[in-house]
């Protein structure tokens, strides 16, 4: 990322969340992206020996991308492919975005000038339910990378990280009531987890919701 100079981060107790713009996104005149499979780090021999937080299972990377792709198409001024077209253009790639060569292929398929790719790295659910734990460190938890790349020279514009376990109220008393006062599944803190990371996002723009049109999840 040695070409972007510009970025936002912001962290608290267990909760990480750092967006890098490249300041010449502008130059690019992104109208039409599309959002790849989300890729799921491998476990690791501490996670195998049961001393680290479990791998990602394989369908976080669906779920990631699922996510992003509702919350960028619901954006004005900003065209994202719908996810059975992605899948159709790519059977055989299960590998991150590398080759520039492959870049320049799916953006052909695609009719598209930029892809969003990333990696999964935690996604944990909880142990417990939504009033109570069974441990206190057993809430969810998600960590994630997402990289807005262009395909005509495979240049990086935006990335989001962004990582969080949930806080019980003794340790984030706004955190914990701004989401209903509950523990959260792992996807309910994956959907936060992506509103948080596209507040930065410099593509379209963000549809204003009616005061009182979404009522919190279950």
């Amino acid at each position: 990322l040695a070409a972007v100079l510009s970025g936002a981060m912001t962290g608290c107790g267990a909760t990480t969340t750092e967006t890098i713009t490249a300041p010449q996104i502008e130059q690019y005149r992104i109208l039409r992206i599309a959002v790849l499979p989300f890729m799921v780090s491998p476990s690791t021999p501490g996670q195998e020996r049961g001393y680290a937080a479990p791998a990602p299972p394989a369908v976080a990377g669906e779920k990631l991308a699922d996510l992003f792709y509702l919350k960028l198409n619901a954006r004005e001024g900003l065209a994202v492919v719908p996810p059975r077209m992605v899948h159709e253009a790519m059977p055989s790639i299960t590998a991150s975005v590398a080759s520039r060569n492959v870049l320049q292929n799916l953006g052909e398929r695609l009719d598209v000038a930029a892809l969003l790719e990333g990696t999964v790295r935690v996604y944990r659910e909880r142990k417990g339910s939504a009033i109570g734990l069974e441990k206190p460190g057993d809430a969810a938890a998600v960590g994630f990378s997402a990289r807005l790349v262009s395909v005509k020279d495979g240049k990086i514009l935006w990335s989001g990280d962004y990582y969080e376990r949930q806080r019980p109220l003794t340790e984030d008393v706004s955190g914990f009531f701004e989401r209903g006062a509950r523990y959260l599944t792992v996807e309910q803190l994956a959907d936060s987890a992506v509103n948080h990371v596209l507040r930065e996002f410099p593509l379209g723009r963000q549809i204003q919701r009616m005061q009182g049109e979404m009522s919190p999840s279950p």
